[in-house]
């Protein structure tokens, strides 16, 4: 009887180990980043106004837009669920649709220039007298989102970079 429970353990044991071992992480090179096999890819610029427009239509009138998105951390395939983006891009408006958000919000100097992810940073200008409005990004994002947004009234756009669970 001791031998039956020895042998069992002992099983149970080489089972377990066996199962933790095909627990690794993806494959890493030696700068800790992953190979180019393992790395998320994320689509091109998009300029599909659709999108954004459907989950922020508080965002306004855009006549035109370039958006993009990146998964935030690893984006494993060995791990179910949803992934968390990153979405960053430039939204542009007509003259009235600057008009009406530079009148329906007390914009605020920016303290620092827009972040956007690498492949939108070439459509944001540099240079411009960005703003900052709480209660816009309030509005926009209904509080579900962690966002910023930044205004250029002179430009006509708005630089948006939100991240989306």
């Amino acid at each position: 009887m001791v031998r039956a429970d020895l042998v069992r353990t002992a099983t149970a044991l080489l089972f377990s180990l066996a199962l933790v071992s095909g627990c690794g992480s993806d494959v890493v090179d030696s700068s800790g980043s992953r190979s180019a096999a393992n790395r998320p890819t994320h689509s091109t610029i998009q300029r599909d106004k659709k999108p954004i427009l459907e989950r922020f239509p508080k965002l306004g009138n855009v006549t035109d837009i370039e958006w993009d998105e990146v998964p935030l951390g690893s984006a494993s395939s060995r791990i179910p669920g949803p992934t968390d983006y990153r979405v960053s891009g430039v939204a542009h408006f007509a003259k009235e649709d600057v008009r009406r958000l530079q009148q329906d919000y007390d914009w605020a100097p920016a303290k620092k220039p827009p972040a956007v992810v690498e492949s939108i940073a070439p459509f944001v200008p540099k240079g411009a007298a960005w703003k900052v409005n709480k209660e816009f990004t309030s509005e926009v994002t209904g509080d579900i989102y962690t966002a910023r947004f930044h205004f250029d009234p002179q430009g006509g756009m708005i630089v948006f970079d939100i991240e989306i669970s």
